[in-house]
């Protein structure tokens, strides 16, 4: 197709169709359907951002005529298969496009919880009431400082003072109404706690998915989204920020949004940066990018959130490009940073941070996990959505595995979970040996790529087809498990310490608060501690947006973990591959896994 046609043609519009929603749009003609899908708001998977590198768009076409990029077709779609790519797919006529259930955006399984060791109420914010009163006489006696013209100045009035400053002056009592909300900005899926900072009582938890998500699914996605279009941060930007309200609205029912005077957001590097809107090339230029490890702060009003107009927004600093204010929100939650006790940590998603320390010290790493605990790269894989199978237990080898599926339904994939679950199963039972191999069984079979284990048979799913875990599925779950180990054996190293003197062992994160530990343990995942206490803590950078929101020293204090946290890089050390290779066979080197070698190897 050359410039000349798409220049004639540039102001033709077609209508497109989505269904099983019904969203119909107009859209210039040569839109790819998933341009289309992003245009509509409708929510259809794209791990690469559009490339046509990852397959998982796949949507039938029911109506109309559309011009398909052969190469990514041949790899992806299967002779016979009714299905194209909608990121490979131009709409050349009036189309209708049904969006099958494993490439829709489904409501995904949200981790809200979190656990707060331990209160600090000294928030940011108060209010005092004054009967009768003439606010430039209180302004004066106080020595306050007024930060904007009130539209009041005499009767009862409440002031909201912002330590010294008073932010907001309105009729009447209302020290009822004194909120303020803590963020989770995850890649997938923003978490909003409403917090009374009266008494700190988290009034009501929402969530969602990030609307970014439409732009692609990973950060490195909208990265190119960002950098390949100048409206492409605006946009995103915009996007978080519509995210947000559309939930605060949420939660707040019939109350005013204006009676939020704090947010604390927390997130990492990228996400923060596409929240506030700040420049994000310097991060690319080297790959040590020299990174101010402040804290991000805003005027609400100039981000567009709906909160009351004088509120800021502090976000939690980063560390480094991999290690951002969600994993300073998780140390803050752990305590790790004021505690005599050695501990370790780890938050797990398509990269691991890792984190050794303990008061006065830390010392962290990322490693590239792969997104295989998302349950990307994963035949039958998916997120924790409704539909995925999150556990699995093998009772009879011979015969189909026990399961539990997400919202009690017919299953149609795997998430993370449940694929730890599977592996250690299968390996416990010899249907995997120590190399990751599948082994001689009555549910396993040669497949389409290979052999592979029969995990459901078809007419009890709801895709109406076998959920199948193939040889490459765990050769991938292998690669990915070897990399995180790897990393907290040669941190570990890094800190002159062994597996015994670790104290206490801290999970972080969505996927490490539904895994199994013991199975986690078994395919050698994370190493075994066997002093330590093992502690599942949740959304811990939620946690830590609600302690900074509710404590100003605390608030303080996630300066100084971001700046006394010293961040190995991995990608270099030549330590890093010996672990990693060591850690390719199952669980592992045997000297990070002593009582599982003697159950099963």
């Amino acid at each position: 197709m050359n410039d000349n046609r798409n220049s004639r043609t540039s102001e033709e519009f077609v209508n497109v169709t989505f269904l099983p929603s019904g969203k119909r749009l107009k859209v210039k003609k040569y839109f790819t359907i998933l341009q289309a899908a992003q245009e509509a708001g409708e929510g259809i998977r794209s791990i690469c951002g559009g490339k046509g590198s990852c397959g998982k768009c796949k949507v039938v076409l029911q109506k109309g005529e559309v011009e398909k990029n052969p190469e990514p077709h041949e790899k992806f779609i299967k002779e016979g298969e009714n299905a194209i790519l909608a990121c490979q797919s131009k709409i050349l006529t009036d189309v209708e496009v049904f969006i099958p259930v494993e490439s829709r955006l489904e409501k995904q399984q949200i981790l809200a919880e979190f656990i707060v060791k331990e209160k600090d109420l000294r928030p940011i914010i108060r209010k005092e009431f004054y009967e009768d009163a003439f606010l430039p006489e209180i302004i004066s006696q106080k020595g306050y400082k007024l930060v904007f013209s009130p539209g009041v100045e005499e009767g009862g009035l409440t002031l909201v003072l912002r330590n010294n400053e008073v932010i907001s002056v309105e009729e009447g009592d209302t020290r009822d109404e004194v909120f303020g909300v803590a963020v989770d900005v995850g890649t997938t899926t923003v978490v909003v706690s409403l917090v009374d900072l009266k008494d700190g009582k988290v009034v009501d938890i929402t969530s969602d998915y990030n609307g970014q998500i439409i732009y692609g699914e990973e950060v490195l996605s909208r990265v190119e989204f960002a950098r390949s279009r100048k409206d492409g941060m605006d946009i995103l930007q915009k996007s978080i920020i519509s995210t947000l309200n559309n939930l605060i609205g949420r939660i707040m029912g019939g109350l005013s949004s204006e009676r939020i005077y704090d947010v604390v957001i927390s997130g990492n590097t990228l996400m923060t940066h596409f929240f506030f809107k700040r420049d994000i090339e310097y991060l690319f230029q080297t790959s040590d990018p020299k990174l101010e490890r402040k804290p991000f702060v805003a005027e609400a009003r100039e981000l567009g959130l709906k909160v009351n107009p004088e509120a800021k927004v502090f976000g939690l600093p980063p560390v480094g490009k991999y290690v951002g204010g969600d994993i300073v929100g998780d140390v803050l939650t752990s305590g790790i940073a004021s505690s005599s006790e050695i501990s370790l940590m780890v938050d797990l998603g398509t990269n691991g941070e890792i984190v050794i320390g303990s008061e006065g010290w830390l010392i962290s790493t990322s490693v590239a996990s792969g997104p295989a605990f998302e349950g990307y790269e994963i035949k039958n894989g998916s997120r924790a959505v409704e539909g995925a199978i999150d556990h699995v237990k093998i009772v009879n080898p011979e015969r189909e595995p026990e399961y539990t599926v997400i919202g009690n339904v017919k299953p149609a994939s795997i998430c993370g979970s449940g694929l730890i679950d599977l592996l250690a199963e299968l390996f416990k039972h010899g249907i995997v040996d120590f190399t990751g191999s599948l082994q001689p069984n009555p549910r396993v079979r040669k497949g389409d790529e290979g052999k592979e284990y029969v995990v459901v048979e078809a007419e009890k799913t709801s895709v109406g087809r076998d959920i199948v875990f193939t040889q490459n599925d765990i050769d991938t779950l292998v690669k990915s498990k070897a990399a995180v180990c790897a990393g907290m054996s040669v941190l570990l190293k890094k800190a002159g310490i062994d597996i015994a003197d670790i104290q206490r062992f801290y999970i972080a994160g969505a996927f490490g608060y539904y895994i199994n530990i013991e199975n986690s343990f078994t395919i050698g995942l994370f190493p075994e501690f066997p002093n330590a206490e093992v502690l599942q803590i949740g959304n811990g950078a939620l946690a830590g947006a609600y302690i900074a929101l509710t404590s100003e020293s605390k608030r303080k204090l996630t300066e100084k973990i971001a700046r006394i946290m010293t961040y190995f890089d991995l990608s270099t050390d030549p330590n890093f591959m010996e672990e990693y290779n060591a850690a390719l066979s199952i669980p592992g080197n045997p000297e990070l896994f002593p009582t599982i070698y003697s159950k099963y190897v």
